[in-house]
């Protein structure tokens, strides 16, 4: 817990949330986000939103839930939704229903003399740091959160002076690729949404096996198509702002799949002119740190020649994803355009 790890932590102290802490308030800011008192998001909008694992989402919503912050409806129109307005809500109640309670459930110095048995030197400086901590968080509120990020979103918020770092530059690989369709963003995005996104599992399979050849990776993939072809393709809640319409999107291997990278990256969907539109896939590609072990990999210059190698592919899956992308979209529409007059 985090505050367990402010006060008996080892080395250098750690105040970042844990894994679970870390997903309950991105779960919460995804669910701020679309708030509008009646709106449930799905479990994988949730998951495409703030990249959570889509197997562990349902568990991080139950947080929420237990604490009363959260309800759920079944059913096709059904979801989770906050049960009161973000401004009603503290950043401390978010982060408490992911890591308990933030107060130290025991003493800051530990195996002291005798004559610390009721209490140590450090007590009424660690209780006054960790109640300042509380009044912090207890002073925020979720909307404030959700704001920042629609900011961050938008590219209006200043980076501070002091950024944390954020990710490991030896697994994750940005990616930017973009393709033009001959058709109008209605129909893209109507196209896309199509069975829940389900469809995009086959293209990033194809695009992952011809990326794998095309840059000589079968040493690292030796599995391919020898499992379960299907990816998890989770698509979040459709964000539109002028002629731009942002899709965040999530593609993750499966338990049963083989081992490939993970896609996080937004679509975004500009319409350019009245039948056609510019799609981007803007993110990065996160790889098992297992690729890093084999034997092919050692020193400095080994490991800087493999960084390449995986910067290589990411952009070759990128590019070849969103090529058939493009053109599966163009067929769907057409084929349902060629049923729709069939029928007339």
């Amino acid at each position: 817990m985090l505050a367990k790890e402010f006060l008996i932590g080892v080395g250098a102290m750690n105040l970042s949330l844990s894994k679970k802490a870390d997903y309950v308030v991105k779960a919460a800011i995804s669910l701020a986000r679309a708030y509008d008192g009646d709106r449930y998001l799905k479990i994988r909008e949730v998951a495409a939103e703030m990249a959570i694992p889509r197997s562990y989402t349902p568990q991080i919503l139950d947080a929420l839930t237990q604490k009363g912050l959260v309800e759920s409806r079944a059913g096709k129109t059904g979801g989770y939704r906050l049960v009161k307005s973000p401004e009603e809500i503290t950043v401390l109640q978010v982060v408490e229903a992911g890591e308990g309670s933030l107060w130290p459930e025991r003493c800051a110095l530990s195996d002291g003399p005798c004559r610390w048995e009721s209490v140590c030197p450090m007590h009424e400086v660690v209780s006054t740091a960790i109640s300042k901590f509380r009044e912090t968080m207890a002073s925020q509120h979720l909307s404030e959160l959700a704001q920042r990020d629609l900011l961050l979103e938008q590219g209006d918020l200043k980076i501070p002076d002091d950024p944390h770092r954020r990710g490991d530059p030896f697994r994750e690989f940005a990616i930017r690729s973009q393709v033009s369709v001959a058709l109008n963003q209605s129909q893209v995005i109507s196209s896309l949404n199509s069975e829940e996104g389900d469809w995009l599992s086959s293209l990033m399979v194809n695009a992952i096996e011809a990326a794998i050849y095309e840059t000589s990776l079968t040493y690292l993939f030796p599995e391919v198509g020898a499992r379960d072809r299907h990816l998890n393709v989770n698509l979040g809640y459709f964000h539109s702002q002028g002629d731009i319409v942002s899709v965040p999107m999530t593609i993750e291997p499966s338990k049963s799949s083989y081992d490939v990278p993970q896609l996080i990256a937004n679509l975004l969907v500009i319409a350019v002119a009245p039948s056609q539109v510019d799609c981007q896939l803007v993110g990065r590609f996160i790889f098992n740190p297992t690729i890093f072990t084999g034997p092919e990999i050692s020193g400095p210059e080994s490991l800087a020649n493999f960084h390449d190698k995986l910067s290589e592919f990411s952009s070759r899956i990128a590019d070849d994803f969103l090529a058939v992308f493009a053109r599966v979209v163009v067929s769907r529409v057409q084929g349902s355009s060629l049923s729709s007059h069939s029928r007339r």
